[in-house]
């Protein structure tokens, strides 16, 4: 058995009544400073993957899972989470126009429909 912190102990359960719901909420009881060196990875570069999720290898994210004592189903539905909240605000920083624009398309066509 891999020796680990025992802060990994709390994952499973925190995720089994609800607490952790994402991939992030595992960093808010096992520090990604303990989880980086626990990788073999430096904390930057850490830091930098979990802010685009879908640059960690299957390999880091099963090697969490098997920290955590979590299944490879539980893992990749938290990563899942995870990577389309990301891909959610990536689309919204990029294109912060386009609400305002289907508003406005929606509007003109309503009062297309009255003419």
């Amino acid at each position: 058995m891999l020796k680990r912190d025992e802060r990994y102990e709390l994952v499973k359960p925190m995720l089994e009544i609800g607490k952790i719901k994402s991939f992030q909420d595992i960093f808010k009881i096992v520090p990604k400073t303990i989880v980086a060196a626990d990788l073999g990875t430096k904390v930057d570069r850490f830091t930098k993957l979990m802010k685009r999720i879908e640059k960690f290898t299957l390999e880091d994210v099963f090697t969490i899972a098997r920290y955590c004592e979590l299944s490879v189903h539980e893992i990749l539905e938290l990563v899942e989470v995870e990577y389309l909240q990301s891909k959610d605000r990536i689309k919204k920083m990029a294109f912060p126009y386009e609400q305002g624009n289907q508003n406005l398309s929606d509007n003109s066509s309503k009062s297309e429909k009255a003419s």
